[in-house]
């Protein structure tokens, strides 16, 4: 920690000795989570519990050299806290999150470009999203480019695995012959229709190219994902969410075709604390054993842990059903109570959409949150999971599943 305090001091000496010279407008902001965590998910109730605490630092700076013109640099550093041999002794865990510059209005045309290391968030996060919870998060290196005043329409292109070696010293026949591309790229276009301040409707297509070859003389992924995405109000107590998408091409030498729909129905009381209920389905697409076809749904770069239960028993959907599909049954209650605490209580209940054994299981997270002012707030959860029979299979255990955590925020 004594390295990161000598950067972050660093650094802010620094740019504000260029602000105060160049006269460069400089914002600074930050966020400090403590995240502490009992886990117990193995199914086993004679194991013990296991239990670990996650500290997360990042420290963001915005400069304006120009009019239409920034920069914006986050450093983090994550760890779980008392991992170092001793208490003289250091681990390195610092690394950069995001790293770009931004030029609004290019050519004095509705165009701007973002460059670099970034989030992106599109939608509620079903496909692509941040996991704000992860103790990391995730971000992208690459370029976007979004267009109108309201930057309705993104288009963008990410690297995931650059796999070729990049030149650092002299160059040499060796150094610099050609090789073949196994890179992994991501690429997508997003529209976001605004017209009506009740409705919001998005469409998108994304396109995933793994040119790797585990498969001799087969891609890893050439795989399309197109879909729409939308939300709106009835009146004002009754409003909807909705989701469709569908994924075809083919990976590693099978030909994909997959599917997603989700909706979700809420109603909010119009009382003085305005509690709110939601039920709603998700069904993600899965396949047999001897299917032809590679008929599991993958939501990509999804921030998975808000929809699928916080105990992350499917982070990543094909990998954790086995290919099989899921289809998550949900309801949700939030009550908040005066300004500062909201509960609330989501269950769910998990089945593969294939296979012979269906049944996942059930899960129940209870969430408290308390703002303690506009930099520091808490959250505490308390989690159960009632495993079905393709979980128990799976752990070898049939026991309830028990997590919980307290989190400390501060952001400025």
């Amino acid at each position: 920690m004594s390295k990161l305090l000598l950067l972050f001091t660093s650094i802010v000496f620094i740019t504000n000795a260029f602000a105060q010279v160049r006269k460069v407008p400089v914002k600074f902001d930050g966020q400090i989570r403590v995240r502490s965590e009992a886990d117990g998910r193995d199914f086993n109730s004679d194991s013990d519990i296991n239990t670990y605490s996650l500290l997360r630092t990042r420290f963001g700076a915005t400069i304006r050299p120009r009019k239409n013109v920034n920069v914006y640099f986050q450093i983090q550093d994550s760890r779980a806290l008392g991992r170092e041999p001793s208490t003289v002794a250091d681990i390195s865990n610092l690394d950069v999150h995001q790293a770009f510059l931004q030029i609004h209005y290019l050519w004095q045309q509705p165009i701007h470009l973002k460059i670099g290391r970034q989030e992106m968030i599109y939608g509620n996060e079903r496909l692509i999203g941040a996991v704000g919870f992860s103790n990391v998060g995730r971000s992208f290196d690459g370029i976007k480019l979004s267009f109108g005043r309201n930057k309705n329409f993104d288009l963008f292109s990410m690297i995931i695995n650059e796999r070729n070696t990049p030149v650092t010293g002299a160059a040499t026949p060796g150094s610099t012959a050609g090789r073949k591309s196994t890179d992994f790229k991501f690429l997508g276009a997003y529209f976001k229709h605004r017209k009506n301040r009740k409705y919001r409707l998005d469409a998108y297509g994304f396109y995933e190219s793994n040119s790797n070859e585990t498969v001799p003389g087969e891609s890893d992924l050439n795989r399309v994902t197109i879909g729409g995405y939308g939300k709106g109000a009835f009146s004002r107590s009754l409003d909807f969410e909705t989701e469709l998408a569908w994924q075809f091409g083919k990976r590693r030498g099978q030909v994909v075709s997959a599917h997603m729909f989700t909706g979700s129905v809420g109603y909010t009381s119009q009382s003085p604390q305005n509690p709110s209920v939601r039920v709603g389905i998700d069904y993600l697409s899965g396949m047999d054993a001897n299917d032809d076809n590679y008929k599991a749904f993958d939501t990509i770069f999804a921030t998975n842990h808000k929809f699928y239960g916080y105990m992350d028993y499917f982070f990543n959907v094909p990998v954790n059903t086995n290919a099989r599909g899921l289809r998550d049954f949900m309801i949700k209650a939030k009550v908040p109570y005066g300004r500062k605490w909201n509960f609330n209580a989501h269950f769910h209940n998990f089945r593969t959409t294939k296979g012979n054994e269906k049944n996942l299981g059930n899960e129940l997270d209870l969430i408290l949150n308390y703002k303690y002012n506009s930099a520091a707030s808490f959250v505490f959860g308390l989690a159960f999971f009632i495993p079905g029979d393709s979980l128990q299979q799976a752990f070898a255990n049939n026991d309830v599943g028990l997590w919980s955590f307290t989190s400390l925020l501060v952001s400025f």
